[in-house]
């Protein structure tokens, strides 16, 4: 089995002690054997990279083994598991290992996200005291939208949020920023792979009227959240792009619809495309002489 191969000799210490293990194994519940599994090979794995420093980016087989502890048959084994999946590099020329590609693409991400957090936040400062309202930046995440920074409004009645917060995204002003701007296929996939819930009696719950209304947004620059999501609070919300124009978030603010009124919508929206534009170019993303283009815009139909 590809568990026993895994395991099979990984401390030496013998055919006796493998069999207890294989005993423990099919004794524990699954999610326990996995848990216990998962621990010793991922602990060995993070060893590994952890040997590699600033100043020791090309190790030995034999640098690694003394670094980590590891006996060298077993740290080959890993070495090479590590290898099929991109973590770790080999030099044939030099026999080094190094950090592996895969541990480049997802570094990249993580610091993405510090990087839009951290230029978003002062411009959500700014957007909170212009508009009077609490401004969010959101990411899509499978089919919700996930509140990753926000800024409160100073006035005592205030919208409820929370960073980690989810919600779905076809029914909020930020995801609807974000889906207006997906491709097609990406489109279809989240709406084959979401259930339409009506939250209130303005909650859009067929395909045809969420696409209707996603093509409108992507002509405008910018989503309105009327009370679809919950009664009586009404939400503004502009796309932010990466460098590269592809739409990575939202911007919005949310406030009561006593506030955030149907008057006021055409000036809380340029409130907050300017702040999505500014984060955007916080991003590397630079508007061409004839406007922001729409990098993916919906088809019609």
């Amino acid at each position: 089995m590809m568990w026993r191969s895994a395991f099979d000799n990984a401390d030496r210490v013998g055919v006796r002690a493998y069999s207890e293990y294989e005993v423990e194994f099919h004794i524990l519940k699954p999610a326990a054997a996995a848990r216990t599994y998962s621990s010793q090979v991922l602990d060995r794995v993070v060893e590994i990279l952890e040997s590699f420093t600033p100043d020791r980016t090309d190790l030995r087989l034999v640098e690694i083994a003394e670094a980590t502890g590891l006996h060298k048959s077993t740290l080959y084994r890993l070495l090479e598991a590590m290898r099929a999946h991109r973590l770790i590099g080999f030099d044939v020329q030099t026999g080094r290992y190094h950090p592996g590609l895969k541990l480049f693409e997802i570094g990249s991400l993580a610091a993405g996200r510090f990087a839009l957090e951290r230029h978003a936040h002062p411009t959500l400062e700014h957007l909170a005291t212009v508009s009077g309202e609490t401004a969010h930046l959101c990411v899509l995440d499978g089919s919700d939208v996930v509140y990753v920074a926000k800024v409160e409004c100073t006035r005592t009645l205030r919208i409820p949020s929370a960073l980690g917060q989810r919600n779905p995204a076809y029914c909020t002003g930020v995801g609807k920023a974000i889906l207006a701007f997906l491709t097609p296929a990406q489109l279809e996939s989240y709406l084959s792979s979401t259930r339409f819930k009506p939250f209130t009696r303005k909650t859009l719950t067929s395909v045809a009227e969420l696409k209707a209304n996603l093509r409108q947004i992507a002509a405008r620059g910018y989503a309105i959240d009327d009370q679809e999501r919950e009664e009586g609070v009404r939400c503004v919300a502009a796309p932010v792009r990466d460098r590269t124009g592809e739409v990575i978030a939202g911007i919005s603010i949310a406030g009561p619809s006593t506030r955030v009124t149907k008057e006021r919508m055409a000036e809380l929206a340029n409130h907050v495309m300017r702040a999505a534009a500014e984060v955007s170019a916080g991003m590397g993303f630079h508007v061409s002489s004839n406007g922001t283009r729409a990098a993916n815009p919906l088809p019609r139909g």
